[in-house]
């Protein structure tokens, strides 16, 4: 190489990051986030998207009608479901009485992203984060995407957590089955198609 020229080229390397330097800088640790639930059914969570904000949890898992309550742990005052506002196969999300739930502590929703086999994802639930990558994605008429986690997990009454995807900053889906109750490992969740 002409020795005028690598000088040069050193310049440049150092002005335009490489293409993994961008990702991991948008890279957002998960937060922690206590999820709500009622008393026989899983869990619900809080996201916000754009200037709206829902409740969201899996159908399956029951406990979501109009004027149905649900609490946080250590929340005396219940939040009240309003309307569904958006369905899919196993989810959906719902409108809520605002004075009964601060918006600052909703989850981020961004309807841009697309989920990849290999991404590093976590299930929020009761302050945990629950560390998984995504397995496989779904194929034909299936609607789940698959996940495996870095160590066994108690599973019961999960249904309906968030499931937060650090690369892109933001709440994915749903978590809505698991391969079992008290040391799940395998499982599936639902990715949020808002538009």
């Amino acid at each position: 190489m002409n020795s005028r020229l690598l000088p040069s080229a050193l310049i440049l390397l150092a002005l335009f990051p490489s293409c993994s330097e961008k990702e991991t800088s948008s890279y957002l640790a998960p937060p922690s986030y206590q999820t709500f639930h009622n008393k026989k059914h899983g869990a619900f969570f809080q996201i916000r998207h754009g200037d709206d904000f829902y409740i969201a949890s899996s159908i399956h898992q029951g406990g979501a009608a109009k004027n149905a309550a649900i609490f946080r742990a250590g929340q005396k005052s219940p939040v009240i479901l309003k309307k569904r506002a958006h369905l899919q196969k196993d989810l959906h999300l719902w409108t809520y009485d605002p004075s009964t739930l601060p918006q600052d502590d909703a989850l981020p929703y961004r309807s841009d992203i697309e989920i990849r086999k290999g991404d590093r994802i976590f299930i929020l639930n009761k302050g945990q984060k629950i560390a998984a990558t995504v397995s496989a994605l779904p194929e034909g008429e299936q609607f789940r995407h698959s996940y495996q986690s870095d160590a066994p997990f108690p599973a019961g009454g999960m249904s309906g957590s968030p499931v937060f995807l650090p690369r892109a900053g933001s709440v994915i889906g749903v978590l809505q089955t698991a391969n079992h109750k008290k040391s799940a490992r395998f499982g599936g969740f639902e990715k949020i198609n808002l538009p």
